[in-house]
């Protein structure tokens, strides 16, 4: 089962739907243009996951494709930043919301070494059954698909 690529304005957080008689579960999370946004990033997606019963080394996965994403958009990114997730039978999907590119570079990021930065899409790519990114007006989409067992 593959999700379309859609921009999240058009999933309701905490909806559940059904495609080919299985449920698809979504949520949306508002998250702050700050670096504490992937550890509260982390915490609801572990929450969120566990509650529908993904094994740990799925959830381990998520969480690294939701810390890269979230990450970037808060280093690269303007805000709004929106977290969306889709658990569904064979798949979960993880897509972050951001407000486009920055003009600039997060007044943090100055404190950081070159070697600290640039492995963000390259971790993405190894984790993810695929991945990209849609530009619209104002937003920018990432998403990473990841299938899981049966």
């Amino acid at each position: 089962m593959r999700f379309p690529h859609t921009f999240p304005h058009q999933h309701r957080p905490g909806r559940c739907t059904w495609r080919a008689g299985r449920a698809v579960h979504r949520r949306t999370w508002l998250l702050p243009h700050r670096p504490e946004a992937a550890g509260q990033a982390r915490r609801h997606t572990r929450n969120f996951l566990e509650r529908r019963r993904i094994d740990q080394p799925t959830i381990e996965k998520v969480l690294l494709l939701v810390s890269e994403l979230v990450t970037n958009a808060v280093e690269h990114a303007r805000p709004l930043i929106m977290l969306h997730l889709q658990v569904g039978p064979r798949q979960v999907r993880v897509e972050v919301t951001d407000g486009g590119p920055a003009r600039r570079e997060a007044a943090w990021m100055a404190s950081c070494g070159p070697d600290e930065h640039g492995r963000g899409l390259c971790i993405v790519d190894q984790v993810a059954t695929a991945h990209g990114d849609s530009r619209g007006h104002r937003r920018t989409l990432h998403w990473a698909d990841l299938t899981t067992a049966a």
